[in-house]
């Protein structure tokens, strides 16, 4: 099977951008190992092109976070994750795009730049 027919597969696997569990299944019965694969990455690939991953320091501001988010990024389904090490701050990632925001990135910069300037 070639590559154009595993991907459009992979694209009428979802139902009003949802991924359809019972035309996974039933693709999946039907393809070789090595179109599984295929198959396999390809949903990967839109499951993340459909995704908006945010991660914050607290949960505090998930919920406002969440609206401002929606309204910027109607169609993606957000994600959010806490890193407790991460300090005030906020990190995007939308597909292969990674917006940071924090303040431990920026005492970092900081700190590279004033070492780069005295070394």
């Amino acid at each position: 099977m070639n590559k154009r027919l595993i991907k459009k597969l992979a694209e009428d696997s979802y139902s009003k951008e949802k991924l359809d569990r019972r035309k996974v299944f039933a693709f999946a019965r039907v393809l070789r190992r090595r179109d599984l694969r295929k198959y396999i990455r390809f949903l990967k690939n839109f499951e993340d092109r459909m995704t908006l991953r945010v991660t914050l320091p607290t949960e505090t501001e998930v919920g406002r976070v969440r609206r401002r988010l929606s309204k910027i990024f109607p169609n993606k389904k957000i994600v959010f994750t806490i890193d407790p090490t991460m300090l005030a701050g906020i990190r995007v990632i939308d597909y292969d795009n990674v917006y940071e925001l924090s303040l431990k990135n920026s005492l970092e910069t900081a700190l590279d730049q004033i070492t780069s300037r005295y070394d």
